[in-house]
């Protein structure tokens, strides 16, 4: 026997079966949610654990907003259409995302931002773009719980207990096998935004049914919803993408694997076209290169000094190696086999082993990379992690490349441990080199130091030696098993003498001014090797961003340009000194050795001279930091000398240095327009420098205008949803049960 309050009517509702099925689906949904939140921000902020963390936050956040507000809901008159709304309203939300991602995420993260300048929006841009996607699609489907406990029991009757249990169980089934379905089978078969548009399909039909079978029937809304839904959901899937190609690059191939979002963009035409494999596309970055040709790629891409150990053992044996044995860790699509296939020399049998994590990127490798495999000396084992690979080689090797990241920016930090490198010594030859590539900004990245530690200190103590790519954000870190790198200067490494093989003596013309290369032991690094059970790798990464920022905006800053301006230290310069910095400029150009040219830019005795010759020399080593650094020094002694502005103009303009370039730009054009000797020639080679640089400083003022309008609307996003969330729970809690309802009660029996 059941008895019910007065004038209150059993639900006709659902069967509990059903609901279960679909209080499951929501669960389910919930995790797509979740889980493609991650890689729906990626190609704008990477998949670190500070973007998880966002992701995640915002999530529980939104669970709570949504289960409060479900609990008011449920006191309704109609909890089951009401949880049907519900759904359906996720279902619109749901299907919306993969459309609405582009616009906001390219809103909290603009393009054109660089690296070391986006340390604040990684970590805020992430977190105000999780905020406005994910919040209310999570919040809603939070609504579905409570709802669904309120259906059970009016429709069974029992304990509040019981229905709960009941529901929260089915809801955590659901949530289970959403967890292991979008990333074991939704995402690598139908994609990112299908994942989504699949989750919407499963909710809309979830509530549909459960408004059609209520007591309360309305035709209208469910249909209304579903339109919503089914618009969003076709717009999505016809035009919701990540970054479109830029002017001059044609979309080869674009994959989600379970892992990440992959795409295949080729420029140029025939033999100078250039193909990258794009993964994520955080902070302009990509993870393979490919030309047509084999060798190396110049340029500044780090991939060409995987090829200089084989070019100093060649050197060190004064012949080729009969055999080259090389594991790489972090394969991607083979681009540093490739070097190496067009480096190697004639008697040298080249084998290799390479280890890429994800399957699909072997794939694209193969097919469009020129990637081999299946053969006995070309292997590439997709599918597992680098750093379990080393305990199922069987052979040992005379170069273990290690290149795995992530997002450009991220090491896992399984492979920057000190047992990571203590397993990649046991798999070397004697002599055997190992060579690994590292995001960072300087010899003295606290990244860069971390790795080397792991790895001098996992070598038994050999000494690290660290060489910063020209032109790039990469250092190259190289050791040995039982011998010291060459040092440069010297024959052995290749700076004078008989020059190395394979067109490699050309990566070593930069290594030997000061912030170039330099050579580390383990005593002073040991007290900064990781483990792998403790690791502040994320953390380094980090900081690594912020002292560059840090460092940038002191390079931004033109104020103190002038400050040690004396007539009679910037008369013009003596003989010596124009014959010392043209002895330089020979010595860079053609000579192509920047050791004597530094010393012979040393011996200039005008400050201004010296500082802008210096200047010019660190900037064609590639390092254009220390060049803006040596520029922006230059003119605290000459502030008005045109050749200095221009200098720091264009330097500043590269790394992002963009106020202090405006500054300097306003004043070379006063320089100019007041030089009354200046020839038409002359003026009119000095306008054809300047109009392209006030094009690219607009653009400069507009990226930096983007960044910090992203900052205050990330702040502002995040500031509004921990308002709402405290404003939402205070007012729900304080508010009365309405009272036009008898709570129901049951007796069974």
């Amino acid at each position: 026997m059941s008895v019910t309050a007065p004038n209150q009517q059993p639900e006709r509702g659902i069967s509990t079966p059903i609901l279960a099925l679909l209080v499951g689906l929501a669960g389910a949904a919930t995790m797509v949610i979740e889980l493609g939140a991650v890689r729906l921000l990626a190609p704008w902020f990477g998949t670190s654990s500070s973007v998880w963390t966002n992701v995640i936050g915002v999530v529980l956040a939104a669970l709570a907003l949504g289960y409060a507000i479900g609990a008011r809901l449920a006191s309704g008159a109609a909890p089951q259409r009401t949880l049907g709304t519900v759904l359906l309203l996720g279902a619109a939300f749901a299907a919306w995302l993969p459309l609405a991602a582009s616009g906001i995420a390219s809103w909290f993260m603009p393009e054109g931002v660089a690296l070391h300048d986006a340390a604040e929006l990684l970590v805020w841009g992430s977190l105000g773009a999780s905020a406005v996607l994910f919040l209310p699609a999570a919040a809603t489907l939070g609504c579905a719980g409570p709802l669904a406990v309120e259906v059970l029991q009016r429709s069974r009757g029992g304990s509040a207990g019981r229905a709960g249990g009941y529901v929260l169980s089915a809801s955590t089934i659901g949530s289970l096998l959403g967890t292991f379905g979008t990333t074991h089978l939704l995402m690598p078969t139908l994609g990112v935004k299908l994942t989504f548009l699949t989750a919407a399909a499963a909710l809309a039909v979830a509530g549909a049914l459960l408004i059609m079978t209520g007591r309360h029937r309305s035709p209208v809304l469910p249909a209304l919803l579903l339109i919503v839904a089914g618009a969003g959901g076709a717009i999505s899937n016809a035009g919701a993408q990540g970054r479109p190609p830029g002017e001059g690059e044609t979309l080869l191939a674009s994959q989600d694997s379970s892992l990440q979002s992959l795409r295949v963009i080729e420029t140029g035409e025939g033999d100078e076209r250039t193909r990258f494999l794009r993964v994520n596309e955080s902070l302009d970055s990509f993870q393979s290169v490919w030309k047509p040709s084999t060798g190396l790629l110049h340029g500044g891409h780090y991939y060409d000094y995987f090829a200089l150990p084989y070019a100093w053992s060649h050197r060190e044996q004064g012949q080729a190696p009969k055999q080259w044995d090389v594991l790489v860790i972090g394969l991607g699509a083979g681009t540093a086999v490739r070097v190496l296939e067009g480096v190697v020399q004639e008697g040298t049998r080249l084998r290799t082993v390479g280890v890429e994590i994800d399957t699909a990127v072997v794939d694209l490798g193969i097919e469009f990379f020129d990637l081999e495999s299946d053969q006995a000396d070309r292997i590439a084992v997709g599918g597992m992690d680098g750093r379990a690979a080393l305990g199922y080689t069987d052979r040992s090797f005379d170069q273990v490349i290690v290149d795995a990241y992530a997002n450009n920016m991220e090491i896992p930090p399984q492979l920057a441990s000190v047992e990571a490198f203590q397993a990649i010594h046991g798999l070397l030859k004697d002599g055997g080199w190992v060579s690994i590539n590292v995001g960072g900004f300087g010899l003295e990245d606290p990244v860069v130091r971390a790795v080397a530690a792991a790895a001098t200190v996992g070598l038994d103590g050999e000494p690290v030696s660290i060489g910063r790519v020209p032109f790039s954000r990469n250092l190259s870190l190289m050791l040995r098993k039982g011998a010291q790198v060459p040092v440069p200067g010297t024959l052995e490494f290749g700076s004078r003498g008989r020059p190395l093989v394979g067109g490699t003596a050309g990566l070593i013309s930069g290594c030997t001014i000061p912030s170039a290369w330099k050579t580390m032991g383990a005593a002073e690094l040991a007290s900064e090797a990781m483990t792998d059970d403790r690791s502040d790798m994320e953390a380094l990464q980090l900081r690594s961003i912020v002292d560059a920022a840090e460092r940038l905006a002191r390079l931004d800053d033109a104020s103190q340009d002038g400050a040690k301006f004396d007539a009679a230290t910037t008369s013009l310069p003596s003989a010596d000194d124009q014959a010392n910095a043209e002895a330089a400029r020979r010595l860079s150009r053609q000579e192509n050795d920047l050791a004597l040219a530094l010393e012979a830019a040393a011996a200039i005795e005008s400050p201004a001279l010296r500082l802008a010759t210096e200047a010019n020399l660190y900037w064609g080593a590639g390092d254009l930091f220390r060049a803006l650094e040596l520029a922006g020094e230059g003119l605290a002694f000459a502030p008005r000398d045109s050749g200095l502005l221009l200098s720091a103009i264009n330097l500043g303009l590269i790394v992002g240095a963009s106020e202090a370039a405006s500054v300097r730009l306003r004043r070379l054009q006063e320089v100019l327009a007041e030089d009354q000797s200046m020839t038409e020639d002359a003026r009119t080679w000095w306008e054809g420098q300047i109009e392209p640089l006030t094009r690219y400083q607009e653009e400069a003022v507009a990226v930096a205008a983007s960044k910090d309008r992203a900052l205050r609307s990330s702040r502002l996003a995040a500031g509004i949803m921990g308002a709402a969330a405290i404003g939402l729970i205070l007012v729900l809690g304080l508010m009365k049960s309405p009272a036009n309802r008898a709570p129901s009660t049951s007796i069974t029996g």
